[in-house]
């Protein structure tokens, strides 16, 4: 559905009212409803939304370049094209039932380093949603480890999920996208700002007391240092293997009832939910998004109104 036909005022007020084919429609556009959202916040919150990327729309077709985010600029020659965007639809549509293409995308104009393939960044307040990738995929499908298809999809992945502020499985789901299976493992190790500088630093001082120790400057105890630099991965490793056990056990209780798109409708549950599936409990609730997660939840969901 195109962003004009998204947020059409006859359609907004329609979801206001609380058409449910209407809002699952909104749904599988990756605009969910927030635990505890009535209709007429979903509908007022889409209608800022609206404000927010026309007003982006504008400055931008005005030649303005706008520094979305400290160190991050974006302008209107640098948006990613359409076709290029197709590219990743497919894969969020299969995991989670979701195509975000109302999402603006933009190639990065400054360079962040060899290693930064690309991030999404979201505003609170108006609920809009954008994301960056370097400019290197412009003209290839790869660089280093990279790959365009599998960077947007996981980059559209955190842009629909934005609506759930909870950091324990917005990894999990993002690398979900992953085509191998270690950078799904590995690539959600890092959940917080903290844990690749956790991770990085223990390694980074046994070189330095190691070159300490040659030239006899200051004796260190090596042991001590090599037990540090293992504690922090130890830990990721660990916690990483216990939220893909807890989604694991989530989605197996999903499938045992005959739910075939059990990612998608974990995709919409609240830790606090996905936790209780895992204990083999089905979680119950009586808001907005539990009436549409409950024709997820029906064996024989009706696509009839994609």
């Amino acid at each position: 559905m195109k962003a004009s036909e998204l947020f059409d005022s006859a359609r907004l007020e329609a979801l206001a009212k609380g058409d449910e084919a209407l809002l699952m429609q909104y749904d599988r556009c990756g605009l969910l409803i927030a635990p505890g959202e009535t209709a007429e916040e979903f509908a007022a919150r889409l209608k800022k939304l609206y404000g927010a990327l026309k007003t982006l729309e504008s400055e931008l077709k005005n030649g303005a370049v706008c520094e979305v985010s400290p160190g991050i600029r974006i302008a209107n020659s640098m948006q990613i094209p359409s076709a290029v965007v197709q590219e990743a639809l497919s894969v969020t549509e299969k995991l989670y039932d979701v195509r975000t293409d109302w999402v603006p995308g933009f190639f990065a104009n400054e360079s962040f380093g060899m290693l930064w393939g690309g991030c999404s960044l979201s505003d609170p307040e108006s609920g809009l949603a954008l994301f960056i990738i370097r400019k290197n995929f412009r003209q290839r499908q790869n660089w280093l480890f990279y790959n365009r298809r599998e960077l947007l999809a996981h980059e559209m992945t955190h842009a629909a999920h934005q609506v759930f502020d909870q950091w324990l499985f917005e990894e999990y789901f993002a690398y979900r996208t992953a085509e191998s299976r270690s950078r799904k493992f590995f690539g959600g190790c890092f959940i917080h700002k903290y844990d690749a500088l956790g991770f990085l630093l223990p390694i980074l001082l046994v070189p330095i007391a190691q070159f300490l120790n040659i030239l006899d400057i200051l004796p260190l105890p090596m042991r001590v240092f090599w037990i540090l630099s293992a504690v922090y991965p130890l830990f990721l490793c660990i916690r990483t293997c216990w939220i893909n056990r807890l989604a694991a056990g989530a989605r197996n209780t999903l499938q045992k009832r005959g739910i075939k798109q059990a990612d998608a409708v974990l995709f919409r549950m609240s830790v606090e939910e996905i936790k209780l599936l895992a204990s083999g409990k089905l979680p119950q609730g009586s808001d907005l998004r539990w009436k549409l997660l409950n024709k997820r939840l029906s064996t024989e969901v009706d696509h009839a109104d994609r």
